[in-house]
């Protein structure tokens, strides 16, 4: 058996989550991504630090509709954030039998992750300096 941190864990997820993506395998990409996001949170969380899904929700809140009220704004935020990883996982709707994944829903996964593996001072794997060359260089995925 092997012991390793929380913080290796996901880091570690998140490299492979990398690797899929440049193999094209968004599920694959997607789900590995997502965990390693939800654990990142979770550390940062704790850590007092500032949870990557917070910070896009605090920016987006004000794009809600107007005629949803103030306190389910954020809700709704995070329904669209997270609608990719949770169709992935979970199956306990009879009426959703099926799974769309494109390129953008892990890639938004992954850019949620990464920020938080730099703010855990988790050290830049090879694969997260790739994919945030990637990102760079393709500045259409940050639109």
């Amino acid at each position: 058996m092997t012991t390793i941190s929380k913080l290796d864990a996901a880091v570690h997820q998140l490299n492979l989550a990398i690797t899929l993506f440049f193999k094209g395998d968004y599920l694959a990409s997607l789900t590995l991504a997502g965990a390693a996001e939800d654990c990142l949170a979770g550390l940062c969380t704790a850590a007092g630090k500032q949870v990557a899904a917070d910070h896009i929700a605090d920016h987006h809140e004000k794009d809600v509709d107007p005629a949803v009220p103030a306190g389910k704004r954020r809700g709704v935020v995070f329904t669209v954030l997270n609608r990719a990883r949770n169709a992935a996982k979970h199956a306990d709707r009879p009426d959703e039998n099926t799974v769309e994944v494109d390129q953008i829903h892990p890639l938004q996964m992954l850019m949620r992750a990464i920020p938080m593996c730099a703010s855990l001072e988790a050290k830049p794997s090879d694969e997260i300096k790739t994919m945030v060359r990637w990102v760079h260089d393709h500045p259409e995925v940050q639109q």
